[in-house]
């Protein structure tokens, strides 16, 4: 009998913003300059949308994208080891002989699984507090970005970027 691991359940919420973000806001957009010299630059909000801190470092604003960047990786790092936790008290959960062992390896898998599901909110937080930073310092220069928080009506909370070239 082959095991199979299907128990991590990420959170489908955080990488569909992410994905929607990026459809919202394209990665490739260039101003003419950058076309003519045949350059693809990022700017400093896309830089941020990618790698929370990122685009406070290229504005020169480092202590923000240090302290960022990271809170980001102590939360994935969060994730990643209570996730593996999870997983093996799942694991042991499906192998346990008895019912006592069957409940204690439960009742352990849960309680990862919880801690888990917090740092992936924690995770999302700390990214989109990195994004408003950033919109912050984009908006003093730039007259032309709009960001939209809200709730529709299947009351999935969405982060709608518009940004006028």
């Amino acid at each position: 009998m082959a095991y199979k691991s299907t128990h991590f359940k990420g959170n489908k919420f955080l990488i569909s913003l992410l994905f929607s973000l990026l459809l919202v806001f394209p990665l490739t957009s260039l101003s003419q300059e950058e076309t003519k010299k045949g350059k693809q630059k990022l700017s400093s909000l896309e830089k941020s949308i990618l790698i929370p801190g990122w685009g406070q470092i290229a504005e020169k604003k480092y202590l923000e994208g240090i302290t960022f960047f990271t809170l980001e990786a102590i939360a994935i790092a969060g994730i990643i080891v209570y996730a593996r936790k999870g997983n093996k008290y799942y694991h042991s959960y499906k192998e346990a002989t008895s019912m006592p062992d069957a409940m204690k390896y439960r009742e352990l898998s849960e309680r990862y699984d919880i801690r888990r599901n917090k740092f992936i909110l924690v995770a999302g937080a700390i990214w989109a507090l990195n994004l408003l930073d950033m919109y912050l310092i984009y908006q003093k220069k730039n007259k032309n970005l709009f960001i939209f928080l809200g709730v529709d009506e299947k009351n999935s909370f969405f982060i709608k970027i518009i940004k006028h070239f």
